[in-house]
């Protein structure tokens, strides 16, 4: 890796938003270079006092730390005369706003989009909401949980008696964090190109129905098409794909529903009967008889633990792997191979901690965004001129 110019170098990103996937996104421009100031409200943002409840990390804020290293802090009441002005100053020299309050609360204290854009034309102003609609339903507020309960991503997930379980990873979070750092690279780009500043805008539900769209598709053409029975079928033939039980109460992942890995799967099982069985015919066959299949796979994964079954697999050139929890995540080979921890100091204590990196890596250049974790205004002095 060479020590190159970072793509955002020079740009100024005014971070109005909290929690996760506002202030992710922000992460993602301060790796590439951008200053991005982050602007919190007295006291600070709520996510610095959502903090692990795990006996010796009480004090890691897992939602802050990842999403704001890298950032300036400014903190201020937008609510009064002297806050609005300030940041009005502020957004005078800015590339981008980032923003994540309901929508029309910026507007209301003469901070929205029109407001920033009469004063800065050259400032991209991007919105992310809960909801992406132009009616009520998207004036509503919203987080994670409740966007993954509404788009349907619980599908399929139950606990034993029945209750419809949300994925435990803020998924439509991070999703929607690095769609809205997407969507303000387009916009900079369309800038440069064309000269003109866009107003982007993201909807955590949009996005959440976005990483559905192989189902909802079904959904949306299946009018006048009866429901398939709760047989065990698979909705597309992927079959054998899941996740199956192993020894010593491992769990192994499984993916061989290419024709070509399903004949070599019974191969490797030595289970000739199920290639000569008529149910499992074809791909088609296979998923209908999903139910059937996962019993007959089931029985034979249960002789070996899932770390034997995914290095025999593997081996062969079998899609297969243990299924790991966090701890068993963060301590494997794949996770130090692709060099995904990155050290941050924290400036309230001077701790170091370790986060995950944004995703992307560049030959030229390193993260940007490793910074300490700024402390609540711990920049007013610099970019407010109060001194």
């Amino acid at each position: 890796m060479t020590d190159n110019p970072r793509p955002l170098d020079g740009y100024r990103v005014l971070d109005f938003t909290q929690n996760v996937a506002g202030p992710l996104a922000g992460t993602v421009l301060a790796d590439l270079g951008a200053e991005v100031v982050k602007i919190e409200a007295p006291g600070g943002e709520a996510a610095r006092r959502i903090t692990s409840t795990t006996p010796g990390l009480e004090h890691i804020a897992p939602y802050f730390l990842p999403n704001n290293r890298g950032k300036k802090s400014v903190m201020v009441d937008l609510r009064s005369d002297e806050g609005r002005e300030q940041v009005l100053a502020l957004a005078d020299t800015a590339d981008v706003i980032l923003d994540a309050f309901r929508p029309g609360v910026l507007d209301r204290l003469g901070l929205g989009a029109r407001a920033v854009q009469a004063r800065n034309p050259r400032c991209v102003y991007a919105s992310l909401s809960a909801y992406g609609g132009d009616g009520e339903e998207g004036r509503r507020p919203g987080i994670d949980i409740l966007v993954q309960a509404e788009s349907g991503l619980m599908t399929g997930l139950t606990a034993e008696d029945g209750r419809p379980l949300p994925v435990r990873s803020t998924i439509i979070d991070a999703a929607s964090g690095h769609v809205l750092a997407q969507a303000v690279l387009a916009a900079l780009l369309g800038r440069e190109r064309h000269g003109t500043a866009d107003v982007v805008r993201v909807a955590m539900y949009d996005v959440a129905c976005s990483l559905q769209s192989n189902s909802l598709t079904m959904a949306l053409n299946s009018a006048g098409v009866s429901r398939p029975p709760a047989d065990g079928r698979t909705p597309y033939a992927t079959a054998p794909s899941g996740v199956f039980p192993a020894a010593e109460g491992t769990y192994l992942m499984v993916a061989a529903y290419v024709p070509k890995h399903w004949t070599l799967l019974t191969e490797l099982l030595q289970r000739p009967d199920l290639a000569a069985d008529p149910r499992f015919a074809d791909q088609a066959q296979r998923s209908l008889y999903n139910a059937d299949l996962t019993r007959e796979l089931s029985a034979t994964f249960a002789t070996r633990t899932a770390a034997a079954w995914e290095k025999l697999l593997r081996d062969a050139g079998l899609m297969a792997a243990k299924v790991n929890n966090w701890s068993e995540a963060v301590e494997s080979e794949v996770f130090a191979e692709s060099s995904l921890a990155v050290t941050v100091t924290v400036t309230d204590g001077g701790r170091s901690e370790t986060v995950v990196r944004t995703p992307a890596r560049y030959a030229g250049f390193g993260p940007a965004g490793v910074t300490p974790t700024p402390l609540p205004g711990e920049h007013n002095e610099e970019l407010l001129n109060l001194g």
